[in-house]
């Protein structure tokens, strides 16, 4: 009997050890300045105030360019105007590139995706717009032209 307590006693002491974790004696780190200058930082990009004249489109992937000379004044974050006639619209950062959503255009209301160099360069060449007009079933991809002025 005195072995079976003996065997208790010492399993449960080696049992109910724990092991130490040392970490090294490191100094603390010094508290970072706070950066007041945005100058070197990153700016939204948005629309505001940027007119845009879409110079051609072609529906669907295959065809020919269709001229035509629709003006696009971005006023507010969300209001425009599509040849003086006011309307809304969207624009927000993607993953690697911005979403740009025009309603009431006269192919409906179309999204597309757009870049930086095309905002920086002020051109858009045959980039793909869809129409994502609520109702509208087919989904038709409309390619824009167009020139920022």
């Amino acid at each position: 009997m005195r072995k079976v307590f003996l065997f208790i006693g010492l399993s449960f002491g080696i049992l109910s050890c724990q092991k130490e974790n040392p970490q090294p004696n490191t100094p603390p780190l010094p508290p970072q300045p706070i950066v007041t200058d945005t100058t070197g930082m990153d700016t939204t990009i948005n629309m505001v105030g940027q007119t845009w004249v879409i110079t051609g489109y072609r529906i669907g992937g295959i065809g020919g360019i269709t001229p035509t000379n629709d003006t696009l004044h971005f006023n507010t974050i969300n209001q425009y105007t599509f040849n003086g006639n006011p309307a809304t619209y969207s624009f927000y950062t993607t993953a690697s590139a911005y979403n740009l959503t025009m309603n009431y255009t006269s192919w409906g209301n179309l999204s597309g995706t757009i870049y930086e160099g095309n905002l920086i360069n002020g051109v858009i060449i045959g980039l793909k717009f869809t129409d994502i007009t609520f109702g509208s079933s087919n989904q038709t991809n409309y390619y824009l032209w167009m020139n920022k002025i």
